[in-house]
């Protein structure tokens, strides 16, 4: 692994950090990942937040080294192990009382954070492994995984704080997902134009997955 794709898989994990402690978090706004799952579970039945975050994470991590190929393995397990730390170390702090600009600011930087790690075939763990093991052992499509985890995580909004809450976190969802969506077609006009300019050069970008957030 090279200093540069520690770097930029540091950065992507910073941005998915930024996105909970600076503007949902804060908000309680609980959307997506599962730093938001800790966030809920720390909610509701007072476990450490950090402490679900590192369990989820490890409990994935050893899913995917028994269940999927070594390259999805090694491609999650630094983001994994990185991800509860840099959510410990950096403070929750509302960078922005304004409740919508939180919702939309946290969502795009949460996006940033996937797309960041999507495009190096990189991840911060956690509920990016079920949709794959679903997916390889049960034929679910990878969307309809992704579609599942979301759904629970609405589901423990509507337990924990209500269905104010629940609603608001499906909204967070559907942005971080609009706005990946968008990241994927401006790599793609980019590498377009890349392409048109020197013909020799061919490069593929990135599949859009539908389906949701993850993280």
């Amino acid at each position: 692994m090279t200093i540069k794709r520690v770097g930029l898989i540091t950065l992507g994990v910073f941005w998915i950090c930024v996105a909970l402690n600076f503007f949902l978090l804060p908000h309680s706004i609980a959307s997506a990942g599962v730093g938001s799952i800790g966030y809920l579970l720390e909610t509701g039945l007072a476990i450490n937040r950090h402490f679900v975050v590192w369990g989820i994470n490890l409990l994935m991590l050893g899913l995917a080294f028994l269940l999927l190929e070594r390259h999805v393995f090694f491609n999650t397990v630094l983001g994994s192990l990185l991800f509860p730390v840099m959510l410990a170390r950096i403070p929750v702090w509302m960078a922005w009382e304004f409740y919508p600009a939180s919702l939309v600011l946290g969502s795009f930087f949460f996006s940033l954070g996937v797309f960041s790690l999507y495009c190096i075939g990189a991840s911060n763990g956690g509920v990016t492994i079920p949709p794959l093991i679903f997916e390889k052992y049960f034929g679910v499509k990878k969307a309809v995984g992704i579609f599942l985890t979301n759904t629970t995580i609405i589901a423990l909004n509507f337990l924990v704080f209500g269905w104010k809450e629940a609603i608001i976190s499906a909204c967070s969802i559907y942005l971080i997902a609009f706005f990946m969506s968008l990241l994927l077609r401006g790599q793609r006009q980019f590498l377009r134009r890349k392409e048109a300019r020197n013909p020799l050069l061919k490069v593929t970008p990135a599949k859009e997955e539908k389906g949701g957030a993850g993280g």
